[in-house]
């Protein structure tokens, strides 16, 4: 069975997924992103486009459109391109709006082929608004209605395809995943102790030697030869813009004792001159900067908590890594990733925004060493079922519902 793939760009967190998938389906999947690497997130590009059998970056294949329409006109126009020679039996698109997602789902529709819907759109943050609302609700419907499976990510994705009206024969479980395993072997290295490192650790990332180097040298206080026990240190993962709430993470820290903890924020964005004016009396606080996806593992390792207090997170995949290198999780409730993977036995879902209630949260896990470690611990458990082969084997279930794949 033929199987095209369509998604936006080529995040390496799918990777891993879309490699499984290509080898259940027998190398009968082809892989479309609709443009190339956004280099605003820090990621470093690794697909070509080179024939069957590797990703497809689909405005590559138009340059002259990419010049004059842009990329979205040109990635459609190489898009219906691919359909006409590849003829694929199923298709399964990541996304809904763009116009590369609108043209294959028209496609699928004009020519009755069956096809699945996913994404990370989430129930708690959906809030259509105007024309444009009542558009999007419209198509939403009649997708939703037409597809042959949604693959769900988790709870709160699952309640938004059901408030477009996903009937339960429709809803395919394909938890969103990273591969905990090695994520877990490369962190590990970098443990008991922190500082000490072997040729073995240089060989394994030179940018992480770089980062705990740039540690030691800094006016930080928690920077020893090796890592201090009686320190806690929160970390953020991610982009520095104005829905992920990093501003709070650092008012709630002047309300604790900074002789007690660390804060580490890793990621870049239009935010980080104002956060580190904001910071430039917290001795305690350091940016780490960009951290390309091969280096995080070092990062969370130097960690005890992860700390998310964004505002409209789909889902928050730095969870998942996170709770596989081991750490405790402070999350917002209606956070995607939050929702099911963080319970007390974990970490503190916070009820809403405000200071008092994220340095409640941190002050706890500051004074009270075994209840931390008992969160760290409950992290690895509960994310071992969330697995690249679990969500593989849910897309598969979800396609092999079209009665054309038998089911592997």
């Amino acid at each position: 069975m033929r199987v095209l793939l369509l998604n936006n760009l080529p995040a390496p967190y799918f990777t891993p997924l879309f490699a499984r998938l290509g080898e259940l389906l027998e190398g009968k999947l082809t892989v479309c992103y609709s443009s190339d690497w956004n280099q605003t997130v820090g990621w470093e590009s690794d697909s070509t486009d080179s024939g069957r059998g590797q990703a497809i970056i689909l405005d590559r294949r138009a340059p002259k459109l990419r010049r004059w329409f842009g990329s979205g006109v040109a990635a459609a126009v190489a898009l219906l391109k691919v359909l006409r020679t590849d003829k694929p039996e199923f298709v399964l698109c990541y996304g809904y709006t763009l116009l590369p997602q609108f043209v294959l789902l028209l496609w699928a529709l004009a020519t009755r082929t069956p096809f699945a819907l996913s994404g990370d759109a989430n129930f708690y943050n959906d809030a259509p608004k105007g024309l444009k609302g009542i558009g999007r609700t419209f198509w939403l419907r009649l997708v939703v209605g037409r597809a042959a499976a949604l693959i769900c990510v988790g709870t709160a994705n699952r309640m938004f395809w059901q408030k477009y009206g996903a009937r339960p024969e429709q809803l395919f479980l394909a938890g969103f995943a990273v591969d905990n395993a090695a994520l877990v072997s490369a962190s590990d290295k970098f443990r008991n102790p922190f500082f000490s490192y072997t040729k073995e650790h240089e060989e394994n990332t030179k940018k992480g030697k770089q980062i705990f180097d740039s540690l030691r040298e800094s006016s930080c206080d928690f920077v020893d030869e090796k890592f201090p026990d009686d320190k806690t240190i929160f970390l953020f993962v991610g982009r520095l813009v104005e829905r992920k709430n990093v501003r709070l993470i650092l008012q709630a820290a002047r309300r604790l004792d900074a002789e007690r903890f660390a804060i580490v924020i890793a990621g870049s964005g239009e935010q980080l001159e104002e956060l580190k004016s904001l910071a430039a009396d917290q001795a305690n606080v350091h940016f780490l900067g960009n951290v390309a996806p091969a280096d995080l593992p070092a990062v969370y390792a130097m960690a005890d908590v992860l700390v998310l207090p964004a505002r409209d997170e789909p889902w928050g995949l730095v969870i998942n890594e996170a709770m596989a290198c081991g750490l405790a999780i402070v999350a917002h409730e209606h956070c995607g990733a939050a929702v099911d993977l963080v319970a007390e036995d974990n970490g503190f879902r916070l009820s809403g925004f405000s200071v008092e209630e994220l340095a409640a949260a941190m002050n706890q896990l500051i004074h009270d060493q075994g209840l931390l470690d008992s969160m760290k611990e409950a992290s690895r458990q509960k994310i071992q079922d969330w697995t690249i082969e679990n969500a593989a084997n849910g897309i598969i279930e979800a396609i092999a519902s079209s009665g054309r794949l038998r089911k592997i």
